[in-house]
């Protein structure tokens, strides 16, 4: 096999390496959240054609009322993966709250993403307003500072990203015996308090196609890196 055969072996198995690596979507399973502003059935927005066009994530008090957590449940496979990935990120189109004052560079809100040891819709008693099995009670004890995967700051509307790569791995290396599948939100770190934002629900009937609706972006290992030098040495050669 000449060098230039062997190179151009190489450089196919390269490319075919990074086509294998593209970025893949997981798009979200349900969305919902929780409310104090509920009076009954205390997680909304997980049926199928929901009114609700948004899952709000606020301040942990607001309005003197108990706080707004979002919630987004995927359908991960861990099997679906041979090993750890590059990158993983969660995304989701942030629209107006039409309750609460909307963000912009003047009123940001930092909002976090957690990870779960459970899934809501399994763990909460949806009729339940206190105690344990609650809505309030998943909360307090889920969505805790030491729970925080990643923090963005949320100055507008659009879609934003929150980087989750280690809880990802830890999906792929031990499936949900450690963490649900599930993400949850808050504003615990936001520095001012009376945060709110409000996510697209992947649920809404009105949904037009347009809207981002929450998912997860994955990269798998690079392939990309070796491919460049590959086909720098083929260009190389091919010059001289």
């Amino acid at each position: 096999m000449t060098k230039h055969t062997a190179v151009s072996v190489l450089v196919a198995g390269a490319v075919a390496s990074l086509a294998a690596a593209q970025p893949t979507e997981i798009l979200v399973q349900q969305d919902y959240m929780s409310s104090g502003f509920f009076q009954s059935d205390y997680l909304r927005g997980e049926e199928a054609g929901s009114n609700r066009a948004t899952n709000r994530a606020t301040s942990t008090e607001i309005f003197g009322v108990t706080g707004e957590t979002a919630y987004f449940a995927f359908g991960f496979d861990p099997l679906a993966f041979s090993g750890p990935v590059e990158q993983a990120v969660f995304r989701v189109e942030n629209i107006s709250t039409g309750f609460f004052p909307d963000v912009d560079p003047t009123n940001p809100a930092e909002i976090s993403l957690h990870s779960l040891t459970a899934d809501p819709l399994t763990a909460v008693d949806q009729d339940l307003a206190a105690g344990p099995g609650s809505w309030l009670d998943f909360r307090d004890t889920q969505i805790t500072t030491a729970s925080i995967l990643s923090t963005t700051t949320i100055d507008g509307f659009g879609v934003f990203e929150w980087d989750i790569t280690d809880l990802v791995n830890e999906w792929i290396a031990n499936g949900d015996s450690n963490f649900a599948y599930t993400l949850g939100t808050s504003a615990l770190l936001d520095p001012d308090g009376g945060a709110a934002v409000a996510f697209v629900n992947s649920s809404f009937g009105g949904l037009t196609g347009e809207q981002i609706t929450a998912r997860i972006a994955i990269i798998p290992a690079p392939g990309s890196i070796a491919l460049l030098g590959l086909t720098g040495l083929v260009a190389g050669r091919r010059r001289r």
